[in-house]
């Protein structure tokens, strides 16, 4: 009975072993993800967002950041200035003005179309 339960606790271990290596995401990696320069009206340009799908605008530059608001297809997007974060990828800061409200926050290049008036600077 004894090698038994000492089989099975040993099966137990070894089962839960790999999940232990596994680490969730904490709160502060995702903070730090979603964290970003400061920013300000540094450019006039402006662009729109992509045709036919809406397009997220987030809390900060990076794909896992919160979404302040979907926009829909087409709507101007007033640019401040402009990032790469740590994944290599463009991002814009800037101001989206919809439904009698103003947005501020971060959308991926990929998500909009030709960037016009601008003199790309840099957050």
């Amino acid at each position: 009975m004894k090698n038994r339960l000492a089989g099975a606790v040993l099966a137990v271990a070894a089962l839960a072993a790999p999940l232990a290596v596994v680490a969730p995401t904490t709160a502060s990696a995702a903070a730090a993800a979603c964290s970003s320069p400061g920013w300000g009206p540094y450019d006039p340009g402006y662009s729109y967002t992509v045709s036919g799908k809406t397009s997220p605008l987030r809390t900060g530059p990076n794909a896992d950041c919160g979404v302040r608001k979907n926009m829909p297809a087409s709507t101007e997007f007033s640019i401040d200035c402009q990032y790469v974060n740590g994944s290599g990828n463009l991002w814009y800061h800037g101001n989206v003005y919809t439904a009698g409200r103003t947005y501020s926050g971060w959308m991926y290049s990929g998500n909009l179309g030709g960037i016009h008036e601008s003199n790309h600077a840099w957050c």
